[in-house]
């Protein structure tokens, strides 16, 4: 007798909303007035790789790191577990296609490969949100079947050993033991929002990690499983959730902090169009109540998040760390420039001037200063010593190799600090 089932996996379509962010370019550059000789110099031939090198290329060759299940299955299976142990360890490994011989009652055959296959994915929640289109045939008698999978992916073997490779040597920057559980969120979100441009033009599958670290593009179901990737590897909890938003279909995820649960959603703590270098935190670590304002998903199925300690968080924008301070741009104050002490979370207002895109070198910050036309201005870091460097429009700011860099109309200038 020959029966043949098939399961498909419908990959979301995932579409992040858009946040408007625009400027008006001035149509001359005028002569910088600054206390301070300093020299601007066009720099749209350089090779950049950014301060935080969220664009270094991919090693090529895949290092042999991925983690599967190092057993050896037995020739058949007899139980539901022992069935459950056997898809896991093929998915585990990325196959395409295999064989499992079952031997067993098949009186309720359909419902138990539905079952242990269901179970097997969910024992992961990073394969279970690469999982795509899948057929399961099987053949079977009252005490025998062999069931034949088909399975595919958002990605295969040869991109998760990169990703493997990749993660590892991301966070081989950091020492985990010696960061909490917040500083370990934060340099993740960090790292995925700067390096990355949301964008469905991608060669790999825009829903898979791969994309989100081979070619910095992706869209929310990729930010989010690299995110579930990276902060597993750092020893945080984390689940992968998928939910909705306006625009449909959309994917976050949950994390464990100091015993609470948050949830993080890296795609909307990242600007579109693309700001370099630039991250919000409306979307970090952040409660159920805040979260279904503008997010749907079902509850039974996840923690409950319900503690508010970080929601200060949500107020900062176009941040700069440095010695365990954050300078930014208030959302709360029309965007003026701050700073906080991430230990005790104490803010000081440093100036009246409201500022975007902050680097800093040494004591000095730098930034576009749009209550003085957008204008390139540096300040101490105390809040001292104001004043305008360049008087034409600036953005995208960076600080590399000693070079303060920044785009102008008339392309991408630098100067030396």
């Amino acid at each position: 007798m020959l029966k043949r089932i098939t399961f498909l996996v419908i990959a979301i379509v995932l579409v992040k909303p858009i946040y408007d962010f625009g400027s008006q370019w001035l149509d001359e550059a005028k002569q910088f007035i600054s206390d301070n000789e300093v020299t601007i110099q066009d720099a749209t031939s350089d090779v950049l790789s950014t301060v935080n090198n969220a664009k270094d290329s991919l090693v090529s060759t895949a290092a042999d790191t991925l983690v599967t299940m190092d057993v050896e299955l037995p020739d058949t299976v007899q139980t539901k577990e022992e069935l459950e142990d056997s898809f896991y360890y093929y998915l585990s490994k990325w196959e395409t296609n295999f064989e499992i011989h079952y031997v067993g009652s098949t009186a309720d055959i359909e419902n138990l490969i539905q079952t242990a296959f269901d179970q097997a994915a969910s024992r992961d929640h990073y394969i279970l949100g690469h999982l795509a289109d899948r057929t399961i045939e099987y053949e079977y008698s009252s005490f025998d079947a062999k069931i034949r999978v088909h399975q595919t992916y958002l990605t295969n073997l040869a991109q998760e050993q990169i990703v493997n490779e990749k993660v590892a040597s991301i966070l081989s920057t950091v020492s985990p033991e010696e960061m909490s559980d917040f500083q370990k969120v934060k340099f993740v979100n960090d790292y995925i929002v700067k390096s990355t441009a949301y964008s469905e033009d991608t060669t790999a599958s825009p829903h898979s990690a791969y994309a989100v670290l081979q070619e910095h593009k992706g869209v929310c179901q990729g930010y989010a499983l690299l995110a579930l990737k990276m902060l597993q590897a750092l020893g945080v909890e984390t689940q992968y959730v998928v939910g909705e938003v306006y625009t449909g279909g959309h994917a976050w995820n949950l994390v464990n902090v100091d015993g609470n649960w948050y949830h993080l959603d890296t795609t909307w703590n990242d600007p579109t169009p693309d700001r370099q270098n630039v991250v919000r935190y409306e979307y970090f670590l952040i409660d159920d109540t805040k979260m279904e304002l503008d997010h749907t998903w079902i509850q039974a199925d996840y923690p409950k998040a319900s503690d508010t300690k970080f929601k200060f968080m949500a107020q900062i924008d176009h941040a700069f760390e440095q010695d365990g301070l954050i300078y930014y741009s208030n959302v709360d104050d029309n965007n003026i420039l701050y700073r906080m002490d991430m230990t005790t979370g104490e803010t000081t207002r440093l100036t009246d001037s409201r500022a975007q895109f902050i680097v800093g070198f040494g004591d000095w910050l730098y930034f576009s200063n749009y209550s003085n036309g957008a204008y390139l201005s540096k300040i101490r870091t105390d809040g001292t010593d104001e004043s305008i460097l360049y008087r034409e429009e600036v953005n995208n700011l960076f600080v590399e190799d000693g070079y303060l860099y920044f785009s102008t109309d008339e392309g991408l200038k630098k100067m030396e600090l």
